[in-house]
């Protein structure tokens, strides 16, 4: 069998191609909104609500109705953003690990990680204004979704009956992580991400097995 030509031509209609489709694909997951500032009639948002029991995959598809710009954008971002570090990288090092499957391990930490650290961010601002003389406010990390408020509530209960040192009641504020990060914009920027190294890991395949 002959060797498979890749024209740059080729590749980025291909590439061209595929973004319309992840687009297009996200979109129909948003809700298929109609207006790109306030959402509009989202025509699709019950459309995919069976996924959400689905072991892992429920987990980190975007569930989270389109209804501002930035949801709109935020796919956007991370297919442009990604195609070109991802390109920048290879060229620059003269190496191809960033098309590897390297690049979706790099993704997933970026995508779990960071988005624990800006809940953290924003839900300890949110605590240490709810702190007051008699009650100290912590987080508390739920990662089981169905039994998160009812954990959250009987430790509560029973840090009601144990006061610190100070008298201090010590109360629990619960961060639902998997909700949060389903609804956020980060989800689908780094999503976008995955949709560009996508093309360019199929590509090294092929040119690997010419």
């Amino acid at each position: 069998m002959g060797k498979i030509k890749l024209t740059n031509k080729f590749k980025l209609s291909i590439i061209i191609a595929w973004f319309v489709v992840f687009y297009l694909i996200m979109w129909f997951v948003g809700g298929a909104c109609t207006n790109i500032f306030s959402g509009g009639a989202c025509v699709s948002s019950e459309a995919i609500s069976g996924l959400r029991g689905v072991p892992i995959l429920g987990l980190i598809v975007p569930f989270n109705a389109w209804i501002s710009i930035m949801y709109f954008f935020a796919p956007i971002a991370g297919i442009v953003l990604g195609y070109f570090a991802i390109k920048w990288y290879n060229e620059y090092f003269e190496t191809k690990q960033a098309s590897s499957a390297l690049f979706v391990l790099v993704i997933l930490i970026a995508l779990f990680t960071g988005y624990l650290i800006n809940l953290t961010w924003y839900y300890g601002n949110l605590a240490q204004l709810n702190d007051s003389s008699t009650v100290n406010v912590e987080l508390y990390f739920c990662f089981d979704e169905a039994n998160c408020n009812q954990i959250v509530s009987s430790l509560n209960t029973e840090l009601q009956q144990t006061p610190s040192a100070d008298g201090r009641i010590t109360q629990l504020l619960s961060v639902n992580y998997w909700p949060e990060l389903r609804e956020s914009i980060y989800l689908t920027f780094l999503l976008g991400a995955l949709a560009a190294w996508l093309p360019l890991f199929a590509f090294n395949l092929i040119e690997k097995k010419s």
